[in-house]
């Protein structure tokens, strides 16, 4: 089967290789959902937190090939039942504002950096009620490059009865004017969607702040579905168009979505394949779709990054067999593909693919994946952080 299919999309095959260089960051560093500044020197992930706290979020900087801390924020004191809740973290494109979202406690913490040291910035108390105690976990949090706006998803809030589930799901835009956060866009579920949308899990804000896409991954047999908004030059956002599976029982449709600068270019992890959007007008037709058509890839799309610029696509399969070398199972893989806009169409070529330092059994290398706005670093999560300079 081809890698690429679809008559806007042609495909060149190039032999797997290593990145001219792999660095590692410390055991325990976990890279934030959105790791890599736009300039590629500044990368972010939680610490191992130390026992009085809930979690530390540490910048790295690059500085002559040598990746070296530079900044961290602490997170709250360790309440006395000794659990944290759940967190998910963000780094703008500018490399100095960092996002943390609770989902469980409904609460959006923002950091500015200023020299050595993480200054809390802005906090942000997500209005509506929470309809489930638990909320699924996913993609549930985006920043604008400038890190002046922020996209954040509560799947679990404003249930109402349905059948096969409850629906639930609403997203919030926020903006920063000054020092002070203010909603600017309320996204509630569609009257289109259906209760198995699990709306509002999986979100992506293009750099400029200008293009945002809610949606979630299926169940029930039912494919996901992608809603695009998009802000008009008053000011108000309209939505302009839907993004659905050519596969309507595909339950992975929407589990992990990526899009570039302008908004332009949108890449959608789905079952075992990930399908490239591009818009024409007001609308996003499918231009591409990539499966992983070696055998031993397994959850190939499981992660999704997209440069900026849109010209460099990073796929995880963090479920794939280990090489005939390492012992055991889920090693993991990541596959980089090139994408070239053209009047005609999009065109994507294999450009290679990413290993470990050392393979390792279990691992799921590629569960997490981020690159710069150039696509020449990119940062993979295994057990470990790799940082892979191209």
């Amino acid at each position: 089967m081809s890698a690429v299919r679809g008559a806007a999309a042609v495909l060149a095959f190039f032999s797997l290789a290593r990145a001219a260089a792999a660095a590692e960051l410390p055991g325990g560093h976990v890279l934030l959902r959105d790791a890599v500044s736009d300039d590629g020197r500044i990368v972010a992930a939680f610490a191992p937190p130390p026992d009085e706290r809930c979690w530390l979020v540490r910048l790295f900087e690059r500085d002559r090939g040598r990746w070296s801390p530079v900044a961290e924020a602490p997170g709250p004191e360790r309440p006395r039942t000794g659990e944290c809740a759940p967190v998910v973290g963000v780094l703008a494109g500018d490399g100095r504002t960092v996002a943390v979202y609770a989902p469980w406690q409904a609460r959006l913490v923002v950091f500015e950096r200023e020299g050595r040291i993480m200054r809390e910035s802005g906090r942000i108390e997500l209005p509506g009620r929470m309809g489930k105690p638990f909320p699924p976990t996913g993609q549930t949090l985006a920043v604008a490059r400038d890190g002046t706006a922020v996209l954040v998803g509560a799947p679990h809030h404003d249930c109402v009865l349905a059948v096969p589930e409850d629906a639930c799901g609403v997203a919030h835009l926020f903006a920063r004017a000054g020092r002070e956060w203010k909603a600017e866009l309320r996204v509630p579920r569609p009257a289109d969607s259906r209760a198995t949308d699990r709306f509002a899990r999986t979100l992506a804000l293009s750099g400029n702040g200008k293009v945002a896409i809610v949606g979630g991954p299926g169940s029930w047999e039912r494919a996901g579905r992608l809603w695009v908004y998009e802000r008009a030059p008053d000011g108000a956002w309209d939505l302009v168009s839907t993004l659905d599976s050519p596969d309507p029982r595909d339950l992975e449709f929407g589990g992990e979505v990526a899009i570039d600068d302008t908004g332009e270019i949108v890449a959608v992890g789905a079952e075992q394949k990930v399908l490239i959007f591009r818009r024409r007008g007001d609308d996003w037709p499918l231009a591409a779709a990539l499966d992983g058509d070696e055998p031993a890839l397994g959850t190939f799309g499981g992660a999704v990054a997209l440069s900026g610029t849109g010209t460099l696509l990073v796929v995880g399969a963090p479920r794939s067999a280990c090489p005939e070398e390492a012992m055991g199972v889920r090693c993991g893989a990541v596959r980089l593909f090139s994408l070239r806009r053209g009047v005609s169409g999009l065109s994507v070529a294999k450009a290679g693919g990413l290993e470990p330092v050392a393979w390792a059994a279990m691992a799921d290398f590629g569960w997490r994946v981020a690159t710069d706005a150039s696509g020449r670093l990119v940062a993979v999560q295994g057990k470990l952080a790799h940082l892979f300079e191209r």
